[in-house]
């Protein structure tokens, strides 16, 4: 199994997101160190359109073949055509890769070790690390054209939230997959899939300045506690 990092350079609201300092190291190098430290993982692989990017990956240990192409480094590219397009060129014979987010730091190798054992014993086509939702999706409301608000499942609004289903959402960290199969698919909600449950306090996916200052928290706090 190999570890792909996709890392491309141009991230907008939060500049030079993957490699910006987190407790003097750039994050992309810490997320790399503990992608090392996986026995199962033979090798980390980072993805990117970006010299800079690239030569902190090297120094950190990881391979990056040539830049990603221009074509798949803009906003709107998404995993699933990177895994279709881009991750043939690493994984090659490889039937299983860890796909891994440049920005979680918060990942401990005790998560990635736990979720590799559910990954093996339940075969799915992907396991996600989720998180859970803290109030049911189920009880929201949408704006209609009249400016009023009304329930998005009307039939849900009665029930207790004990009576609701547990309901997640990607936590925007990591997946194992079979990325041969992933990639038939027009998004990630492939016919078989596992969710790995983290908590809140690791699920940092960092799209905001705020997301980034709650990372920067976390992260003391867990050294701290280490």
């Amino acid at each position: 199994m190999i570890a792909y990092i996709p890392a491309r350079g141009g991230s907008k609201r939060i500049p030079r997101k993957n490699i910006k300092l987190l407790v003097g190291r750039p994050v992309l190098a810490r997320v790399i160190e503990v992608l090392k430290s996986l026995e199962f993982v033979e090798k980390v692989c980072v993805s990117t359109d970006d010299l800079e990017i690239q030569k902190i990956a090297i120094q950190s240990g990881a391979e990056t073949g040539e830049l990603r192409a221009k074509e798949l480094s803009d906003d709107y590219v998404d995993f699933i055509t990177l895994i279709g397009k881009d991750v043939p060129r690493f994984a090659c014979d490889s039937e299983d890769i860890l796909f891994a987010l440049p920005t979680a730091a918060l990942i401990q190798k005790k998560h990635y070790c736990e979720a590799f054992e559910i990954y093996k014993k339940s075969s799915p086509q992907l396991l996600m690390a989720v998180v859970d939702y803290l109030i049911s999706p189920l009880w929201a409301m949408q704006q209609g054209t009249d400016g009023f608000w009304k329930p998005l499942h009307p039939e849900a609004i009665r029930k207790r939230s004990q009576d609701l289903p547990r309901t997640c959402t990607d936590a925007g960290l990591f997946h194992f997959m079979k990325w041969k199969e992933v990639k038939k698919f027009k998004t990630l909600m492939v016919d078989r899939l596992i969710a790995y449950h983290v908590s809140h306090d690791i699920a940092v996916d960092v799209d905001t300045l705020e997301d980034w200052v709650r990372l920067e928290k976390l992260y003391q706090k867990q050294i701290t506690e280490r």
